[in-house]
This record gives structure tokens, C-alpha cells and sequence, in this order.
């Protein structure tokens, strides 16, 4: 039964425009999501932090912030180092699961879907979406532990202080 449901939520998927494969948490540009995505329709500016992301700094806030929580020459050669690597290996790890999507799509595309191929495929598919999951939580890490415990607190609170910004004014005054 889960097989069968599973073949029909991945048909479903298949048909639409964009590619939602399971999982779907790695974007076409290789970023990664690594909470599940809010599904909500209602018009809110930047969703919440999920709770793994809120203990990590993305390496674009990290460089958005460098002198204000005071990153040394060799903290950015480091963190430099860590993303590159980072990139190396999600890339290829990329065309790896685009090209299994390939093969998915190809399978769910007969008349009469091979249900064993079909699952089959689609593990190989999750299995490349965690091994990129993977890579980029453990850059994340890397990306963290180049920081000491005084820039991280500093570069959360200016995360944060951005993050609050960004919201859009929740209470709306008559005059």
C-alpha cells in the first residue's frame, strides 16, 4: 500500500512544472533545506528559522557581518576554504541527483509504472538528497566551529535583529 502511494504522489509530482521529487529539499541552484518548508499560503516574511538552521550561520551572513563580529584573516581563509570544499562536493553530488531525477521521471513516464523500479528509483533519489543534506550540514558545522562562542552570540543576535526586520508590521493602527 505504501508503495502504491508512494508511485502516486511521485506521478502526481511528475506532471506538474516544477520538478517536486521526494523530498525536494535541494533547490535547483544546490541551496539545501534542512527543517521541513512551511507550506503555508499566507503572505509572512521570512518563515522562522527551523530549529537546526537557527544553531548555524550560513556563510553569506557570516560574510555579511565579518567586521561587525570581528573575523581575523585566518577565520576567513578558513571559512573560505570550508565553502569551497562545501561547493566541490555538493556539486557533483548535484548532477548526481539530477541525474537520477532523470531516470524517475523516465520510469514514471510508461503507460504502466514498474512499481519495484519505480521505489527502487526513487530511494536512489532520497539517498542522493541526504548525502547533499549531509555535505551541507557538515559545512555548516565547519562553517560554525571556525567561530568563537563571542562572534557566534554576536553574529545570532545580528541574524536575528535582520530576520525581525524583515517582518512585516504585525499590528496595523487606524488613524
Amino acid at each position: 500500500m505504501k508503495r502504491v502511494l508512494l508511485c502516486l504522489v511521485l506521478a502526481a509530482c511528475a506532471k506538474r512544472a516544477e520538478p517536486p521529487l521526494p523530498g525536494d529539499s535541494v533547490g535547483a541552484d544546490g541551496s539545501v533545506a534542512l527543517s521541513p518548508q512551511n507550506f503555508s499560503t499566507a503572505p509572512v516574511a521570512p518563515p522562522a528559522l527551523g530549529p537546526i538552521e537557527s544553531k548555524l550561520f550560513a556563510p553569506e551572513v557570516v560574510m555579511e557581518h565579518q567586521a561587525a563580529i570581528g573575523i581575523v584573516p585566518a577565520q576567513k581563509d578558513a571559512i573560505l576554504k570550508e565553502v569551497q570544499r562545501g561547493q566541490d562536493d555538493m556539486l557533483k553530488m548535484q548532477w548526481d541527483l539530477n541525474a537520477d531525477k532523470e531516470k524517475l521521471v523516465t520510469i514514471l513516464d510508461a503507460d504502466k509504472v514498474d512499481e519495484a523500479k519505480s521505489a527502487a528509483q526513487a530511494q536512489r533519489l532520497m539517498d542522493d538528497e541526504n548525502r547533499i543534506k549531509a555535505a551541507h550540514l557538515a559545512m555548516l558545522v565547519r562553517v560554525k566551529n571556525v567561530l568563537s562562542p563571542e562572534q557566534q552570540k554576536k553574529l545570532r543576535a545580528l541574524r536575528d535583529e535582520g530576520r525581525q526586520a524583515e517582518r512585516p508590521d504585525a499590528s496595523v493602527s487606524s488613524p
